[in-house]
């Protein structure tokens, strides 16, 4: 019987399957309206050609360069129609296969169009990396397997099957709850039971006076108890580590709310103890050092604005950040996003993020900077930030994990908490040391 999957990647076969069909229905659309014909400069095929097949489809591609940097065979196309993740995670040959099956049938393809698909692809590479580092977790979540106790059955006359009494238990170190030992019946054993029986390693002498046996020995789960509490812990774990980002995925691996106090000499930093965030009092001081991302269009390099991973998230970019509607159909906090692209960190340089969080609803969203490179995402600053109706400012300080040249970016993941509405405002990312 073949294993089941864990369900963290059946979110993943599911927006693979997704967008596998979109392609495959451009595809097949042109496969019936479109007619074949033959790249500008060749001379025609010798034989008919079928339209929207894998060659058609690449030649199409090569010819009105709908890949750039991409050398797109028909194996490729053969990749991305069948749901190959390999194929479906590069956007760029996803959308220009969905471009040139549209050209063959003749139907138009805007850049609407090719934007919801690479937000689907971006979507499916942030459930890729979840579910890589949910598998990764989930072995150190289970308990370490223990050698099986010894059990030694007693009879009802103080003497064991194996012809061993608590007296010579006593003598060889070991210790037992017998029938003989004083107390035994007020300890709620019985005679014919069967007990585990562990080696009693300098044991300290009862307080006088205490009443208690020095014949009892510590009792532990035989086999069959630890096989039942490894089941439920097992369970447990499969639970909790879904519900959790491959944790908390794209995930909070443990973090606890660090951020800065306008109280304390510096910002609270990725080393602090778990502590709730204290909003930085009016009139704070601002951020000073090398600005890496500002106001949307500072500097230039970043992307203009925040824009949503999603196409379900209802995200509006305003002059000074975004205010995103946030629906109540979603799992993980990386379901729905707000992203700020384009950003250059260096590994192990020192930053200042600041921004004003408010919603209307108290929630807990997660904001994590990292890199977006698929599968690893590496991330430098993953933290919980609690949302409420009173705007309020907060400050991180972090040191770089890795280096990103204009492949970072700043992340507000708010799936998984229900529908409530969050705003985001003046975010700053400066450095404050080289």
């Amino acid at each position: 019987m073949a294993a089941r999957p864990a369900p963290w990647w059946k979110q993943v076969d599911d927006a693979a399957a997704l967008i596998a069909s979109a392609v495959n229905a451009a595809a097949a659309r042109a496969g019936r309206d479109g007619t074949y014909s033959p790249p500008r400069g060749s001379p025609p095929p010798r034989r008919r050609r079928r339209a929207a097949s894998l060659r058609h489809l690449a030649e199409v591609i090569r010819t009105y360069r709908m890949a750039p940097g991409r050398a797109v065979d028909k194996d490729d196309v053969a990749g991305v129609l069948a749901g190959d993740l390999r194929h479906l995670t590069d956007p760029v040959t996803v959308v220009a296969v969905a471009r040139a099956s549209h050209r063959i049938a003749g139907v138009p393809f805007g850049a609407d169009d090719a934007r919801r698909l690479t937000v689907a692809v971006d979507y499916l590479n942030a459930l890729l990396a979840a579910a890589h580092e949910a598998d990764r977790r989930a072995p150190d979540l289970l308990p370490v397997p223990r050698p099986a106790a010894a059990l030694l059955p007693w009879g009802a006359h103080g003497r064991g099957q194996h012809g061993v009494d608590a007296e010579e238990l006593d003598a060889d170190g070991l210790g037992a709850a017998g029938p003989g030992a004083a107390g035994w019946d007020s300890e709620g054993l019985s005679a014919g039971s069967r007990y585990v029986m562990v080696p009693i390693a300098a044991r300290p002498p009862d307080p006088p006076g205490s009443g208690a046996s020095s014949r009892w020995a510590r009792l532990r789960p035989g086999p069959a108890s630890w096989a039942a509490l490894v089941a439920i812990f097992a369970t447990g774990v499969v639970v909790g580590v879904t519900g959790s980002r491959l944790a908390e995925p794209r995930t909070v691996r443990g973090a606890s709310d660090i951020p800065a106090s306008a109280t304390a000499p510096a910002t609270a930093t990725d080393q602090a103890g778990p502590v709730r965030p204290a909003c930085l009092p009016p009139g704070a001081a601002k951020p000073s050092g090398a600005m890496v991302m500002g106001p949307p269009g500072v500097p230039e390099t970043v992307s203009p604005n925040w824009w949503p991973n999603n196409p379900h998230l209802d995200l509006s970019p305003t002059d000074t950040g975004f205010v995103a509607a946030v629906p109540a159909d979603s799992v993980t906090p990386s379901d729905l996003m707000g992203i700020r692209s384009g950003i250059t960190i260096i590994k192990d340089h020192r930053y200042r993020f600041d921004f004003t969080v408010s919603g209307d609803r108290r929630r807990d969203i997660l904001r994590r900077i990292q890199d977006n490179e698929s599968p690893e995402y590496r991330e430098s600053l993953t933290r919980n930030v609690p949302v409420g109706p009173v705007p309020c400012r907060l400050s991180y300080t972090f040191t770089a994990a890795a280096t990103s040249q204009a492949t970072g970016e700043v992340t507000f993941q708010l799936g998984g908490k229900g529908a409530y509405r969050v705003t985001v405002e003046d975010a700053v990312l400066v450095e404050l040391s080289v």
